[in-house]
């Protein structure tokens, strides 16, 4: 065998170890209960070639990423603070954006999605979602904008 033929070889081997393993990915991410949008992580190219899959449902977002040790974290929509949106030129050009969510969540304080597909969309869609969870949960967010703070004990009572 001439070194053609064994670069040939080795380069089908991995071909074929490379398919084996996208179906064993594709395979083993199971959507979560009450999934209204799934997607994976994806290329500057917009193309899902890789092994982090997002989840929204109803109650929590979800992002599972590796291929043989499998990270599946959670974070509860009720402890989203605040959602962005942002787009560079290049993803604009794909169709992409990106979504960057702040949370209260001890693991997670930012998460951010890179290169979404209609991440508008997918950003309201969080949002509506975040919102009906603070309201089910009755949690009440208080800013207090300026940065100064009131004292409530030295205020007297008319």
């Amino acid at each position: 065998m001439g070194p053609l033929a064994i670069t040939i070889t080795v380069v089908a081997v991995i071909l074929v170890i490379a398919i084996i393993c996208v179906i064993i990915a594709v395979k083993s991410a199971k959507p979560h209960e009450n999934s209204l949008w799934r997607s994976r992580k994806r290329n500057c190219l917009g193309l899902p070639w890789s092994f982090t899959v997002y989840d929204l449902s109803d109650d929590r977002f979800f992002v599972t990423s590796g291929f043989l040790n499998l990270r599946d974290e959670e974070i509860r929509l009720y402890r989203v603070i605040d959602i962005t949106f942002k787009a560079s030129i290049w993803q604009r050009l794909f169709g992409m954006g990106t979504i960057t969510m702040n949370t209260s969540d001890k693991t997670t304080n930012v998460l951010e999605i890179k290169n979404v597909k209609k991440a508008r969309d997918v950003k309201e869609l969080i949002a509506k979602n975040v919102e009906a969870q603070r309201d089910k949960k009755r949690v009440i967010s208080r800013e207090i904008m300026g940065g100064a703070e009131i004292e409530l004990d030295n205020i007297e009572d008319n």
